[in-house]
């Protein structure tokens, strides 16, 4: 399970985390909700949840502002649909 998110930052600065397995099993253990069910519940906590325990895991240990003080930096969240078209060789 994974989950690309792409975040703006009140800086302007923007940053894309790709929540996985772990971000979950942490995000089903905070809100007691299953991530089966992540459709019908997900709202934009759950989103900015997600996004800084990825980005937390995705900094190797370096020292990250506590979740409150994160989130309050945060402008804009949105998950990115890998449903893009791929992009072809034209000579293909």
């Amino acid at each position: 399970m994974k989950l690309k998110l792409n975040i703006t930052f009140d800086s302007g600065s923007e940053q894309q985390v790709i929540a996985k397995l772990p971000e979950f099993a942490k995000w089903e253990k905070e809100t007691g909700h299953k991530t089966s069910k992540a459709a019908d519940v997900i709202g934009l906590w759950d989103m900015l949840f997600l996004a800084y325990h990825a980005a937390k895991r995705e900094s190797a240990g370096k020292p990250m502002k506590n979740f409150d003080a994160w989130s309050d930096s945060v402008e804009f969240i949105r998950v990115v649909s890998d449903d893009s078209p791929k992009v072809l060789n034209p000579e293909a």
